[in-house]
Formats: structure tokens, C-alpha cells, sequence
């Protein structure tokens, strides 16, 4: 898997947001692999967000398999805008509030300051799983697609990392742990995030002198070591009754709309 762990190369349409903007910078992600690698692969999230990323893929490689994860929609939301609120992509704090703000978001208005793209915080485009999985089907064959049900995934990781070993045809690596990784999280001091999320210019000069003066390492092991410092692990307050009804009514095509193409009973996400 390539380092830059989500590229998001293919997503032409998502204007800024893509870390890797050309071929010869995509291709020099796996220059490390060998004859010993019979995969390589990079874990891109917003390829089934963006409208064309599934289609300049296949042109670029008519044999890539897709694997995509999906969860109810209306936690999967919910779960994005705290991530976005700690990677300073979102201001507002209060979910409910920000689903209302997509309307005018949409038209540029309101946006987060600095946002990479405003097509992060419309949520409701985000969670349109059914859409983006007739996208995918419609794109590559079935055979080269691997759906997955994080419902499935948290009740059986190990049962669902070994389907995705055998989608693959790569040897299984006989691993039996599979810790949580990706709690959510906030910073303690939202000023002091900002500032190692979204440097002012000034700052990344500094950066830029102290890793020339000092070493790249280092000044990347005291930039990951405030980080820990500024961050808690903490449960998202819940939505309320009202709100949650609202969303749930909201995704509910989509969701029908996935069940029907991954023939699984999902009325337990309503």
C-alpha cells in the first residue's frame, strides 16, 4: 500500500483536495514494490464520492479491483463531521447545524475557512452509498468489486479480512488481532489545531528552516508528538431522536437502493 495513504489521484473532480496531482508522482507511490508484491493498492475514500475517479481508474488499469466499506449512512455522517471538525475541514460544531448549512454551502456560501473543498461538508452527497455502489457496478465488472458491510466487519474482522485476502488471490499473513485504530477523537485546543492544521505561511517557512536546520525526522516526531499531546478520545454526543428520524428518512432510498444491489436485508438501519 503506498505511503500516502489516501492519494486521491483520480478524483479530477474534486478540484484542490487530491495530495497527488500528477502520473509521474502517482507512479513513484509504489516504486518500492517488487516481483515479491503480487498487489499494490492505495485507499482513497472520496474515489466513490467523486463522479469520475471509478471510470479514470478503469482507463488506467481495466483489471484494478475496488474494494468499498459501507456503514448506515446517518452514523456515517455523523462520524465524518466529527473527523472533519478535528482535521479543521469543518467550524461548525453542532452536527444539526451543519446539515443545515449545506444548502448555501453548496453555493459557496459559509464555507470553513481554508476548506480544501466544499464538497466535504455535504454530507448528504457523501452518504449516498446506493448511488455511488450502481456507479461502481456500472464501471467494473462484478467480480473485480468487493462490497462490505461494516456492520460485518465489527461483528467479524478477522472473517471479513480473510474475504478480502482471497478477493485479492494475496497470501493470508495469519494475523488474528485487530485493534480499533481510528477512535473518534477532538483537539483539546481547537486554536492549537488549527495552527498544525492549516499553517499560516509564515509558519511553514519556520517548518521548512528547523527541518533543514535540524533533520526531517525530527522536526516530524515534534509535530506527532503535539498532536498527541492536543487530542482526546471521546464518544460523540448522540443525535437527537428528532434529527436521527429526519436522517434516517432521508437515506432511505439509498439505503434500499444498496440493499437491493448487495441482495442484504439493511432495515436494521432505520
Amino acid at each position: 500500500m503506498s505511503e500516502v495513504k489516501e492519494p486521491h489521484f483520480f478524483a479530477k473532480d474534486l478540484g484542490s483536495y487530491p495530495r497527488i496531482k500528477t502520473l509521474e508522482d502517482y507512479t513513484e507511490l509504489f516504486t518500492r514494490s517488487t516481483d515479491r508484491h503480487s498487489s499494490v493498492g492505495e485507499a482513497s475514500v472520496y474515489y466513490l464520492r467523486s463522479a469520475v475517479a471509478l471510470a479514470n481508474i478503469r482507463a488506467f488499469n481495466p483489471e484494478a479491483k475496488i474494494i468499498a466499506m459501507f456503514r448506515n449512512p446517518v452514523d456515517m455522517v455523523h462520524s465524518l463531521h466529527s473527523q472533519l471538525l478535528y482535521w479543521s475541514e469543518e467550524v461548525e460544531r453542532d452536527f444539526e447545524a451543519a446539515w443545515r448549512l449545506q444548502e448555501r454551502r453548496s453555493r459557496g456560501l459559509d464555507l470553513p475557512p481554508g476548506s480544501r473543498g466544499g464538497f466535504l461538508v455535504q454530507y448528504h452527497e457523501v452518504g449516498r452509498f446506493g448511488t455511488q455502489t450502481e456507479r461502481v457496478l456500472s464501471v467494473f465488472p462484478a467480480e473485480q468489486v468487493k462490497l462490505i458491510l461494516y456492520d460485518d466487519f465489527t461483528a467479524s474482522p478477522a472473517s471479513v479480512y480473510t474475504d478480502v485476502v482471497e478477493f485479492l488471490k494475496i497470501p493470508h499473513d495469519g494475523r488474528t488481532e485487530f485493534p480499533r485504530i481510528n477512535e473518534n477523537k477532538r483537539a483539546r485546543m481547537s486554536w492549537l489545531r488549527q495552527l498544525y492544521r492549516k499553517p499560516p505561511v509564515v509558519l511553514k517557512s519556520t517548518v521548512r528552516s528547523l527541518k533543514q536546520a535540524v533533520g526531517d525526522e525530527e522536526i516530524a516526531g515534534l509535530q506527532k508528538k503535539i498532536v498527541e499531546l492536543n487530542t482526546v478520545k471521546e464518544r460523540r454526543p448522540p443525535l437527537s431522536a428528532e434529527f436521527r428520524a429526519e436522517l434516517v428518512n432521508t437515506f432511505r432510498d439509498e439505503v434500499f437502493l444498496l440493499s437491493r444491489l448487495m441482495n442484504r436485508d439493511l432495515s436494521h438501519w432505520s
